[in-house]
């Protein structure tokens, strides 16, 4: 391996998280002072400011909220506070184990809400009186329903034939997004195995692992699968942090995971690539002090790396690292802009050109220069990033409501293979996204 991995910009408009910080602050203050509906109203603006208004009813008594493939139902009445969300309808067969993983749940994931069967469907439920409706439990209630409920739905479904009671709305990627995901994922996986057989033979176990976690996690950053094919990437990213086996072990897992990835046709990608609306992220919402914390001993090396040249190991652990804060953070757009920037710049680029780059992206990072102004050595045209996302944004929150998001989708699909494959110069595609965007945006 001589070059650092192919790059690709991200599916979705922007990575950054819908939270709004300051009104859970607001339903603190309400809760302290006995005004509890304000304060659970509050709650729902914090996880998302426009929430009340697209799900609730015009009296804020009932919202319901689609999350992935469940549905989440909150009712206020008589003093009390009710949430229920369908969750499986029990098969004809293999209901008995079904019931048993539902128990384990209920006893071992789920602290607060509970599975409750009626009439052979299953439902999360959860109620208390609105006066102990404290916001901190409250969203520890929602999040857990969402990730439960969202994540088994799927394998209960594939394990024992479950049905889910709500199907959920989900917008499928178009033909020509789909074939650009499913290029770039073959891309992916032959970059991954070719780097790793190269690694083996040198018996370097560690870069071996490096490069198939970090392609495990570009493809979620990239592709954002929802469904099983999302199941079963987040398992495999778990597995490869185990150290009860031996690393040589690790790597051959990771490489099974990948074969399968690559041997996996476009119809069946296709069954788990979709756009869907939810309610609770399940990923944490970033902030600067959190990813210098978690960037400081990987930063330390990584300059020890540059220092000695040892251009290799240092592109390798920035460019991990970057993807890792991506797969447990929805991360603010200032941070992306100089994540991406970096990353388009050095994609599929030799190790000795790359590593002044990266880390310089993470440099700036630590020390919290988020200004793409000051970034004199990345020639990008001038091009503001930032707002490029927050337009990107815009547009998608077009297409969730019916838009003309698929075609934009497929055009910035369609540059960025050209820009890769080296037929346009960055400028030139950042000049176009920022204008396809913007039409979106005047369309509106």
């Amino acid at each position: 391996m001589k070059q650092t991995l192919t790059f690709n910009l991200s599916t979705i408009a922007s990575t950054e998280s819908k939270i709004n910080v300051d009104a859970f602050d607001e339903s603190m203050e309400a809760f302290e002072n006995g005004e509890y509906l304000k304060a659970f109203h509050t709650l729902l603006d914090y996880v998302d400011p426009d929430l009340r208004e697209k799900h609730g009813n015009p009296a804020g008594t009932e919202f319901n909220v689609p999350h992935g493939s469940i549905v989440v139902t909150i009712k206020i009445e008589d003093g009390q506070l009710y949430v229920t969300a369908p969750f499986l309808a029990l098969p004809e067969k293999g209901r008995v184990p079904l019931l048993r993983q539902v128990a384990g749940l209920n006893f071992n994931d789920m602290d607060l809400a509970r599975i409750e069967l009626h009439d052979e469907r299953l439902y999360f439920e959860y109620s208390c009186p609105l006066a102990l409706a404290q916001p901190y439990k409250m969203y520890y209630v929602l999040e857990e329903i969402c990730r439960t409920g969202d994540k088994y739905d799927d394998e209960f479904e594939t394990k024992f034939g479950a049905q889910r009671i709500y199907e959920p709305k989900v917008t499928p990627f178009d033909a020509e997004t789909l074939d650009n995901v499913y290029e770039v994922i073959q891309l992916s996986c032959r970059e991954c195995m070719d780097a790793v057989k190269g690694f083996e033979a040198d018996r370097k176990f560690g870069f071996a692992w490096n490069v198939l976690d970090s392609t495990l996690l570009k493809i979620l950053y990239y592709a954002h699968p929802q469904g099983q094919l999302l199941n079963d990437l987040n398992k495999a990213v778990a597995e490869m942090d185990r150290e009860d086996i031996p690393l040589p072990e690790v790597v051959i897992a990771g490489k099974s995971v990948v074969a399968r990835l690559q041997a996996m046709t476009k119809e069946e990608l296709a069954e788990d690539l979709y756009f869907v609306e939810t309610f609770i992220s399940p990923k944490r919402r970033s902030n600067l002090k959190n990813i210098q914390e978690n960037f400081e001993n990987t930063y330390d090396r990584a300059t020890q790396a540059f220092e000695s040249r040892n251009y290799m190991t240092c592109c390798l652990m920035i460019v991990y690292k970057f993807y890792e804060m991506y797969f447990y953070n929805d991360v603010q757009d200032d941070v992306n802009a100089v994540v991406t920037r970096a990353l388009v710049k050095t994609s599929a680029m030799p190790w000795d050109e790359a590593a002044p780059i990266l880390h310089e992206a993470m440099d700036n990072i630590m020390e919290g220069e988020l200004d793409a102004d000051d970034d004199d050595n990345m020639d990008f045209g001038n091009v503001d990033m930032t707002q490029i996302a927050q337009n990107m944004q815009q547009a998608m929150q077009q297409m969730m409501q019916g838009g003309g998001m698929q075609e934009y989708l497929a055009k910035v699909q369609t540059l960025q293979m050209q820009m890769m494959q080296g037929q346009i110069s960055m400028e030139d595609y950042t000049r176009q996204v920022q204008e396809l965007a913007a039409g979106l945006g005047n369309n509106q």
